[in-house]
């Protein structure tokens, strides 16, 4: 294993240029980085006010707690604790962890985003993976969510879009403007006593489903709700579901977004209806498969068939007839004959030289 320590002054900023593997980010009270691998490069330089580091394998890095941070590129999993002076990830290809940690900033995840306990705003280009965000003091920015998004805890304003589902676990304070959008279901949950003024927009009516009771409601879709003074602003628009309650259930105290929908205990028909699609989209697909194979299968007999038509007609030609029998007209290759013989080849079934001598003879060139 590589080791290197060098000894810092406060407000010296701290860059990882680059990561070939795993990173563990932790701060600790001492005024040094400590860098350990156990790949064969390890570089730790100080330039200027900045310190430097770069491995050709996974990372444990331990940092000053206030200094701040700058990731260049990881390319494995990221895990950060402790570490209140500012984070700046620009590309990790991996999962990412945070706990105890002041703002973020990231611009690029190929995974998913876990954050536990924020102090300061969070902001992200585009994440792939799941999002679960809990306890942030501060506002969250998240403008491309491709999977799952979980929040609860947030504090200061949120703006979010997902392309599946999002659940939001609420308290907005006065002032607090919530925007988000959803390509799939939204479930959100405000305590029964929140001043808000929520605008609710789905795909149609009927999947707006507000359970708070002394919400005074009004519209239809979009729909408008006004709790309390309504001093917080709250947007909602899905193309699935949208579902608004008070209700204390199993599902307000989940703190992954994994299985969406299940064991939640989620009112009403919301989760049926969600499990629903998911069979629906696994039924869609078997069928198609079941099409595809029986495309090949009947793309295989009638390759059978003509090479025994044409095996016959062979037969005949050299049967000792001056000029043998005049051959049948050649009929085209349809494109499943010819997948045929290509998934014939490539399953080694028939070699090549036997492939374009079948294809010569469908085509009664042979």
């Amino acid at each position: 294993m590589l080791k290197k320590t060098l000894a810092v002054r406060p407000g010296f900023k701290i860059v990882v240029t680059s990561c070939e593997g795993d990173l563990r980010l932790t701060g600790w009270e001492r005024d040094e980085v400590s860098a350990k691998t156990d790949g064969d490069t390890l570089e730790l330089a100080l330039n200027g006010d900045k310190v430097t580091i770069s491995c050709d394998d996974d990372l444990i890095l331990n940092v000053p707690r206030a200094a701040p941070v700058q990731v260049d590129r990881a390319a494995g999993d990221v895990v950060v604790r402790t570490v209140t002076g500012g984070l700046s990830l620009d590309a990790i290809s991996g999962d990412l962890a945070l706990r105890e940690v002041g703002a973020v900033a990231i611009g690029s995840l190929e995974g998913d985003l876990s954050l536990r306990g924020g102090n300061g705003p969070l902001s992200a280009g585009g994440i792939s993976g799941d999002v679960s965000i809990r306890d942030v003091q501060g506002d969250v920015n998240l403008p491309m969510v491709e999977s799952d998004l979980y929040v609860r805890g947030v504090t200061g304003n949120l703006n979010a879009r997902t392309q599946s589902d999002a659940a939001l676990y609420l308290e907005p304070g006065a002032g607090a403007a919530i925007n988000v959008t959803a390509e799939d279901d939204i479930l959100l949950h405000l305590p029964s006593h929140a001043n808000a003024a929520l605008a609710l927009t789905a795909d149609d009516a009927e999947n707006i489903d507000v359970q708070i009771p002394a919400a005074m409601i009004s519209g239809k879709n979009p729909c408008s709700v006004i709790l309390g003074d309504g001093s917080a602003v709250i947007n909602l628009k899905s193309e699935g579901d949208i579902l608004v309650t008070s209700e204390s259930s199993e599902w307000d105290e989940v703190t992954e977004f994994a299985n969406f929908g299940e064991g939640w205990g989620i009112p009403g028909d919301l989760s049926e209806q969600i499990n629903r699609r998911v069979q629906d989209a696994a039924r869609r697909a078997q069928d198609a498969a079941r099409r595809a194979q029986r495309q090949a299968e009947a793309a295989t007999r009638r390759v059978d068939q003509k090479m025994r038509q044409q095996e016959r007609r062979f037969a005949f030609n050299w049967g000792g007839r001056r000029g043998g029998f005049p051959a049948p007209p050649a009929q085209p290759v349809s494109d499943e004959e010819r997948m045929a013989i290509l998934r014939m080849l490539q399953e080694k079934k028939i070699s090549a030289e036997d492939a374009e001598k079948l294809l010569a003879a469908l085509e009664g060139g042979a």
